[in-house]
């Protein structure tokens, strides 16, 4: 095998696959990246593929062949190799003896690498339920629940992202954890025929993320009841779903809005970072939120950090209540809504020992909610 590669397209294909192979398992090979030339189409490419068997990575790259062939080599190794190159092209050769050559600039590397052979085979099959989406739909989805996706693996439902198919034209992305929810409603442009409630484990969601920002606009997605994959005209990606029930949120999600306050987000947020600061950051650090007609008190309390406090003006003319809540999942909430247009944020309390709901006028298709914690002074 030879072939001649720019420099920033094999690093834009080593980038998408470094955190699937992974560097330590009880499998080496799977530790490696597979490279196979391909002109079946009339054009010159690599193919590049990785899987962990939980997630499979294949992809098209652009490149110039001398001699077609395949190579298994480190995964990590090259990748940080290419990165330090200074050349603009790189020269790939493999010999029968599996040792691979590469060439940038004045840069030359001998590396060992592994029969191809050996390499699990990688299939992509047709699902049977396919949509196509706008990328950004889907990058957003992730974008505004990646946050409140649990990691606790005890609750295993929880442990990734809900995509659910709740109408010819509408799709619900929930994350959720025991103390907060996340949920973003897609409208979709032209109707989807399929059904489904599926969930896309969270540790595949970078993955996806950088597959979004690397190719087109339009992508399509697939599944059946164990496996979720995305097709592009490039790039080709699939991952084991989580393989249970996700639980319903409904009743949390759509709890009526009464008699919101409405603050200004930079000045609730600068306010929660400093409250977040005093405390180190501990995840575990409980603030108490007092609303009164026309202003909000925030305090927290902890005797080894010391304590903090701020007023902000708010409209807001309901009962005083005084309400627990955790600072950095409040925090969390709030620094998801620096990305909307909006100046201001809406925070529903309907009382001291009911979830809240945060919300902006901008992003009718969004919501987040927070637990309360019980508060000792």
């Amino acid at each position: 095998m030879e072939i001649y590669i720019e420099k920033n397209i094999l690093l834009d294909a080593l980038q998408l696959i470094i955190n699937i192979s992974p560097k330590k398992t009880s499998e080496p090979i799977i530790n490696n990246v597979l490279l196979e030339t391909d002109d079946s189409d009339g054009s010159q490419s690599l193919h590049v593929k990785a899987t962990n068997y939980e997630s499979t990575f294949s992809g098209r790259f652009r490149c110039e062949i001398n001699e077609p062939g395949r190579i298994c080599v480190s995964t990590s190794k090259l990748f940080n190799l290419v990165k330090e190159f200074i050349g603009n092209r790189i020269f790939i050769n493999a010999t029968p003896q599996n040792w691979v050559y590469l060439t940038s600039g004045n840069s030359k590397v001998k590396l060992p690498g592994v029969g191809p052979n050996h390499f699990p085979v990688i299939e992509f099959k047709e699902l049977e339920k396919t949509i196509a989406i706008p990328g950004v739909f889907l990058k957003s989805a992730i974008d505004l629940t990646y946050v409140a996706i649990g990691e606790n693996e005890s609750r295993k439902s929880l442990m990734g992202l809900n995509l659910e198919i709740v109408g010819p034209d509408k799709i619900h992305w929930t994350g959720a954890d025991a103390y907060r929810i996340c949920q973003y409603q897609t409208r979709m442009e032209t109707p989807i025929e399929e059904s489904g409630n599926i969930i896309i484990p969270k540790k595949s969601l970078t993955e996806i993320k950088r597959i979004i920002d690397f190719s087109d606009d339009t992508l399509f997605i697939s599944f059946n009841e164990n496996t979720f994959q995305i097709v592009t005209d490039q790039i080709k990606f699939k991952t084991s779903l989580i393989e249970a029930e996700y639980p319903n949120l409904n009743s949390l999600i759509n709890s009526p809005i009464l008699n919101p306050l409405h603050v200004a987000k930079a000045e609730i947020i600068n306010a929660v970072r400093i409250l977040n600061t005093v405390t180190d950051s501990d995840t575990n650090s409980i603030m108490k939120m007092t609303i009164q007609s026309g202003k909000m008190i925030l305090e927290s309390q902890k005797m080894e950090f010391g304590e903090g406090n701020d007023e902000i003006e708010c409209d807001y003319s309901g009962k005083e209540m005084s309400i627990g809540l955790n600072i950095r999942f409040f925090l969390d909430a709030l620094q998801i809504f620096e990305a909307s247009g909006d100046e201001m944020v809406y925070i529903n309390i309907s009382s001291p020992e009911a979830p809240i709901t945060l919300f902006c006028d901008e992003w009718t298709h969004f919501k987040t909610i927070l637990m309360p914690v019980r508060i000792q002074w």
